[in-house]
């Protein structure tokens, strides 16, 4: 018997995957309580894991889309600011997907917020400074 962890190496996914899969009813195992930190543990045969592996391809779940941070920043160039409301109904998507894609610039440091909530894009010689 093996732990979520031990599993994990052995088909070379991530204990959390391992235990996903058990959560989700996909791979069989025994679930413990044990006493002494009163947390649940999962142990599983060697032979199911590699059965499960095998069944089921890393790298399979749902495609999730690109952060579209590139047209945002074509935004940012082509109309010299924006606000997130902008770019928000420019691109017709969520304010809080607007702001992410803000900030995912702003991190990157190719983009920056000013005091009156407009983004604009960092400068070559203010990103250099």
């Amino acid at each position: 018997m093996l732990t979520t962890r031990e599993a994990g190496r052995l088909v070379g996914r991530s204990d959390g995957a391992v235990r996903k899969a058990l959560m989700r009813g996909r791979l069989a195992g025994q679930r413990y309580r044990d006493q002494r930190d009163h947390r649940d543990y999962w142990l599983v045969r060697a032979g199911d894991v590699l059965s499960w592996a095998e069944n089921n391809p890393k790298g399979h779940g749902p495609i999730l889309p690109l952060p579209r941070t590139e047209e945002v920043a074509e935004l940012l160039r082509e109309y010299g600011s924006a606000s997130a409301e902008e770019v928000s109904q420019l691109l017709q998507v969520h304010i809080g997907n607007a702001r992410k894609y803000l900030a995912i610039l702003g991190t990157q440091g190719r983009a920056k917020r000013g005091p009156d909530g407009q983004w604009v894009l960092v400068t070559d010689a203010e990103g250099a400074a």
